[in-house]
Order: C-alpha cells, then sequence, then structure tokens
C-alpha cells in the first residue's frame, strides 16, 4: 500500500509542480470550509498595528496561502491559521500560538511585531473577532477558518511571507521523525529507505499512515522508541511523496462506509501512472470510485474498463482513531477491475431473476406491491429507504444493533473476502441468514420475514454465480425427478437451480411451501394460524421434516384441501433425499424449508393445478 500511495504522490508532486508547503497543507480537511474571517494588521513604518477583522469567501486555491495545518498534539496550529469552532476555543489556540510557540521564533522582526501587536490589542482583537463571528449564519460557523493578513500596499497571506512559509515547512516535517510518548522522541538516523531503497538520512515516522505504533517501549526495536526509524526508515523525499499520496487519496478516493471508513488506492502495473486514470479521478471524485461497490445503479468506472490491463485496486477498510492513527480491518490488494465489473454485472443480473420481478412479488405480497424487487413500494411507501445494493444486503444478516448484536467484523469480512475472491463459508452464512430469520419470525413480523428470505436468495444467487461459495455448485448433479412436475415448480428450480441443487433442498423447500398454504387457509378461516406454534422456531431437522409432512397433509384434510400435485412431489423429493443421503446441516434444512414458508405464494392462484 505504501509503495502504490508513495507513487500516487510522486506523481501528483511532478504533475502539479508542488511546493513543501502545498504538500504539507491539509486541503482535505477544509473541504467543506465556506468563510474565512481575516484579522488584518497594517504594516506602517516597519511595524504591525492592528486595523481590524472582515471575513471573505473561501478560497481553495488558496491553501498555499492559508497553509493550514493541525499540530500532532492538537492544541493549536502550525501557523495562526486555524479552524473556528467557537471563538473562545479558537482564542485558546491563538494565545498559545502567540504565547508558548511563536516566541521560539521571535528573533525575526515580523514575528517579533506581531506577537507584540497582538498582546497590547487582544482583547480589542477577540471581541471584533466575536461580533464578525456571530454575524455568519449557523452553517458558515460550522465552517470557518480564521486566519490573519498583513496589509502594506496590498493585503497578504501568511503564506506570502517567507519566515511562515519556513515555519510550516519545517515544524511539518519534525512530524516524520518526532513523537510524544511522555516525553519528545526523535526517531532518525542514516540507513536504506523502505520505498526508494536510497541510503540516506531516514526517518522512523514518516508514514502517513499509523501501521505499527511504539508507544511502549518493548514494541520498538532494540526496546528503543528512538530506534523506531529501524521498523521502517523512509526518507524526507519519499515521506513528501506520501504525504501528498495520502492528501490525494484523502480528498477523492475515501468513502464513510457504515460508520468505518474506505480507501480504492488505484496501482499501476508498469509503475507508469496513466494521466488520464489521474484526471477521472479528480473530476468524478471519491463519490464514482465508492460506487464500484456502494451502489446498485451500473456506473462502473469507464476510465478504469478502458485501461484495466494497467492497473489494480487496493482496498483499505480503517476505523479512524485520534489523529492519524487508524486501525486497519481489512486490507485486500491486486483487485482487477474486470473482477469489480464481474461484481457488478452479476449483482444486476441476479435482480433480473423471475422471483423478483413484479409479477412474482404480487403473488407473494399481494396487489398492493408495486416494481421489481429493488426499486419496489407497497402500500404506496418505498420499501427501501436507499436502493439496495451489495454493501446493504450484507449489511442485512451481519448488522450493528442493539436489537440484533454488532457483527461489524463479519460484515467487513465478507466484503473483503468478495473483493478478494474467497469463498465465503456456506454454513456461516446460512446460519447469518437464519439469525435474523428467526428474529422475524419469533416477533411475528411476517412481511420483514418475507423481505428478508428475498434478501437472503438475492445473496445466495449471487455468491453462486460467482463461485464464492466453499464448497462450490455441482449443477450436474441430477434433482430433477422423472415424474412431471409442476409447471410453476419445474420453472422455479430450473432459474434458480444454483441455490436449489439437491433434492434435499428442493424436499425441505416444497415443505415450506404446504405449510405456507396451511397457515393460509387457517387464517383465512380463523384469523390465526395455530400451526405456526408447531414449525420448532424454525430449529429443524432432518427427523422433524419426516414427522411435518404428514402433520401438514392431515390438517389440510380437516380443512377439506388437498394439492395432490405438491404433495405427491413434496413426498417424492423427500423419499430421493433418504435415498441418496441427507446431504445438508441443520440450519440448511431450516432455512431453505423457512424460504417456502415465505416464498411458496408464486406457486399457487385461482385455478392452482396444484389443488
Amino acid at each position: 500500500m505504501l509503495k502504490a500511495v508513495g507513487e500516487l504522490g510522486e506523481y501528483i508532486i511532478t504533475e502539479e509542480e508542488l511546493s513543501p508547503e502545498e504538500i504539507f497543507s491539509q486541503k482535505n480537511k477544509l473541504s467543506k470550509i465556506q468563510k474565512v474571517v481575516c484579522v488584518v494588521f497594517d504594516e506602517k513604518d516597519n511595524n504591525l498595528e492592528y486595523s481590524g477583522v472582515h471575513s471573505e469567501k473561501y478560497d481553495s486555491t488558496k491553501s498555499d496561502k492559508y497553509l493550514y495545518r493541525i499540530f500532532n498534539h492538537r492544541r493549536y496550529d502550525l501557523t495562526p491559521t486555524a479552524r473556528m469552532a467557537s471563538v473562545e476555543k479558537v482564542k485558546k489556540r491563538w494565545e498559545l500560538w502567540f504565547g508558548e510557540y511563536s516566541k521560539n521564533y521571535s528573533n525575526d522582526k515580523l514575528i517579533k511585531s506581531l506577537r507584540e501587536e497582538f498582546d497590547r490589542n487582544k482583547d480589542e482583537i477577540f471581541e471584533d473577532i466575536s461580533k464578525q463571528f456571530d454575524e455568519l449564519d449557523k452553517k458558515e460557523k460550522k465552517n470557518t477558518i480564521l486566519t490573519i493578513k498583513i496589509k502594506d500596499n496590498e493585503e497578504k497571506y501568511v503564506g506570502d511571507f517567507k519566515i511562515f512559509r519556513d515555519i510550516f515547512r519545517e515544524e511539518a516535517k519534525k512530524k516524520f521523525f518526532t513523537r510524544k510518548y511522555g516525553q519528545e522522541i526523535e526517531s532518525k538516523g542514516l540507513g536504506k529507505c523502505n520505498l526508494c531503497e536510497e541510503e540516506c538520512e531516514v526517518y522512523g515516522f514518516a508514514s502517513p499512515f499509523s501501521i505499527f505504533t511504539v508507544d511502549k517501549r518493548g514494541f520498538a526495536p532494540n526496546f528503543s522508541q528512538t530506534d523506531s526509524w529501524k521498523q521502517l526508515p523512509i526518507c524526507e523525499r519519499c515521506a513528501l511523496s506520501l504525504v501528498a499520496g495520502r492528501e490525494f487519496i484523502d480528498t477523492n478516493l475515501s468513502k464513510n462506509f457504515y460508520g468505518y471508513k474506505f480507501y480504492i488506492i488505484p496501482h499501476f502495473t508498469f509503475n507508469d501512472i496513466n494521466k488520464n486514470v489521474i484526471g477521472e479521478i479528480k473530476e468524478s471524485g471519491s463519490i464514482k470510485y465508492a460506487k464500484i461497490l456502494l451502489s446498485s445503479e451500473e456506473e462502473i468506472i469507464d476510465t478504469i474498463q478502458d485501461n484495466k490491463n494497467i492497473i489494480s485496486l487496493i482496498f483499505v477498510f480503517y476505523k479512524q482513531k485520534q489523529g492519524d492513527y487508524f486501525d486497519i480491518l481489512k486490507y485486500v490488494e491486486d483487485v482487477p477491475p474486470s473482477w469489480i465489473n464481474a461484481l457488478f454485472t452479476t449483482f444486476e443480473d441476479v435482480k433480473t431473476e423471475s422471483i423478483f420481478k413484479e409479477e412474482y412479488l404480487r403473488q407473494i405480497f399481494s396487489e398492493k406491491w408495486v416494481n421489481d424487487f429493488n426499486e419496489a413500494s407497497f402500500n404506496g411507501k418505498n420499501v427501501w429507504r436507499k436502493t439496495p445494493n451489495l454493501s446493504s444486503l450484507i449489511r442485512t444478516f451481519f448488522p450493528a444493533s442493539k436489537r440484533s448484536g454488532v457483527y461489524d467484523k463479519y460484515f467487513i469480512d465478507i466484503i473483503g473476502d468478495i473483493l478478494a475472491q474467497i469463498p465465503i463459508n456456506r454454513n456461516f452464512l446460512i446460519k447469518s441468514f437464519l439469525k435474523e430469520l428467526r428474529d422475524k419470525h419469533a416477533n411475528n413480523e411476517k412481511f420483514s420475514e418475507t423481505i428478508i428470505s428475498l434478501q437472503s436468495l438475492y445473496l445466495l444467487i449471487f455468491l453462486y454465480k460467482l463461485n464464492l461459495i466453499k464448497g462450490g455448485v455441482n449443477i450436474e448433479e441430477k434433482t430433477s425427478l422423472n415424474t412431471s412436475e409442476p409447471a410453476k415448480i419445474k420453472e422455479f428450480f430450473k432459474n434458480h437451480e444454483t441455490a436449489f441443487n439437491s433434492y434435499s433442498k428442493r424436499a425441505v423447500f416444497l415443505e415450506g411451501v404446504l405449510a405456507k398454504y396451511l397457515m393460509d387457509i387457517q387464517y383465512a378461516q380463523r384469523k390465526s394460524a395455530p400451526f405456526r406454534s408447531k414449525l420448532y422456531g424454525l430449529k429443524l431437522d432432518e427427523r422433524k421434516m419426516r414427522k411435518l409432512l404428514p402433520q401438514i397433509i392431515e390438517k389440510l384434510r380437516e380443512y377439506k384441501k388437498a394439492y395432490s400435485n405438491l404433495e405427491q412431489l413434496t413426498s417424492e423429493y423427500l423419499l430421493k433425499t433418504e435415498e441418496n443421503g441427507w446431504d445438508i446441516s441443520k440450519d440448511e434444512i431450516s432455512y431453505y424449508f423457512t424460504l417456502g414458508l415465505n416464498l411458496g405464494g408464486i406457486f399457487k392462484g385461482k385455478g392452482d393445478e396444484n389443488e
């Protein structure tokens, strides 16, 4: 990852002719800034005099003028440019900057005069700042920075003065080799740079990503934190490239992700960065790139498609901590654009299957259902807050909630495994489906139970189509019977043979369909479905399946109903299962039965041939 980020940063520095000040400026942290409150000092007779305060519109092209960067200790900033959360907080930051910090540079005439004038007038200055800040609207107040201007013939920003540029550059550079662990530690020495392999002075804290920690001496080389440079030695030139590279991906290739963040970092196969790709990233930004995984719309990145032989992608899922520190939760490298395309195409392909079309869904939910599964509304209300996509589908079964529990690690792992083309454990997946289905069943949330059944089937078919289910699918296995199947059932199993690829799966599914028919009849006549209590809370096994089928048929007869074709077909599939052996787990038995229980409506209608 560091190599890819460094190469990207080196390209950006060269292409945009960036100075060290521009590289160190944290432009991405100012991306939402709208206003700049300026404290103006007039230069008269080689001295500064406080003039007043005004506000102006923020200009993103002036990053080298504002010189904004936060110190690691976060108490104040490298220059007087600071974000304004409130007047009280920014006052503390300025008092520290003009006090203990800037006195280190008070031998400079400009800094000395500025400090003295600030001390003489700070009460008036902050009174004027407060008045100016109060005039801003609520949204602007949340997105404002404070800086200074010095006026002679024209108004100049801090970045227009050499002393401020020197302070900014030298103080920012210290980040590469200093840390405070109780006391300030310096870590630098002569060695070979980990990235460019040149022998030169190298630094121990130059990685823009805190990949390791030496806050405890036991984690440091030779138990000495000053020797940290030996663990990941990086030279100044490569350190600057990493800073520029991280700034670029923070600005263009970072996306919030269910409480986490992730980067999509392009790695150019032949170390020859393609100008068109970088241009496309800048134009489209993180939104379009992030839609690789997070959108249900067919918006594959054209540039990546066109350059698929020279680029691969690195995905980094992380949790932000204080400052630049973060925990990497999942790291996946060498993801080819062709695989991203396959994920997208397959996800779109699944939604065209018959079970997810409006015609079938109306049979399941009633005429109140409108549109196909991913664009649906029911009874005039949208089923989804946002159009379903791969990530939201997976999140359904690996949630973070008080009711269901927190399954963040599994959620990120599943996403990462799919990107890395690592098959998912089938039993683990089915168990996760059942966890949510049983919860809805126990709380009698019929609509939600049916929705989740469809979501699970969608995800299961998606993974089977991509051969991402551990154990694979043997499509050649004989699963149809010699006897004639009702047309709707035959068509269903044919259309979804990846998910229903064994006698046992079909047997328990059809038994679930029969159970649904029975409970529908009970509810129609009694406004209750007492047979529901016979389903063991959807915790089923082979013995219970053998026991349930005759009970269902017997109850149907009590209501003077017979679904002869379906009953016979279910019995035959169950018999074949017994002959060939049960090839699915207890959880799979429960899951496929539940699918039949919730989706069986597609086989029933007026004049149904099964009845």
